[in-house]
């Protein structure tokens, strides 16, 4: 059993298994690799130190970033970015959203 931090009652951990399944059921985790591979190419090797591809979902790529400054940058460079992915598959990314993790 796992804690539920909202109302510190325990969990099952087959319902908090059955959760996680649900959260990823969308996530296309094929992608990844390549994204990770062409990543400092796309963004440039500053950027890719501090900025990270975490997962694509629905075709949305989603990136954390440090701070405001860096999640502006890679909002300007969206379009870039997705064009430099498009040929990956038909799985590729068609959207970017920020998160900023600093």
């Amino acid at each position: 059993m796992t804690t539920n931090p909202r109302n510190r009652e325990p969990e099952r951990l087959g319902d908090t298994l059955a959760a996680l399944v649900r959260r990823f059921r969308h996530v296309d985790l094929s992608v990844m690799d390549q994204i990770l591979e062409r990543w400092p190419a796309l963004v440039g090797p500053e950027m890719a130190e501090v900025c990270h591809p975490e997962v694509v979902r629905e075709g949305v790529l989603y990136v954390a970033v440090p701070s405001g400054a860096f999640g502006q940058k890679m909002r300007m460079n969206a379009e870039k970015i997705i064009t430099g992915l498009s040929d990956i598959s038909a799985d590729a990314p068609t959207s970017l959203h920020v998160t900023v993790r600093g």
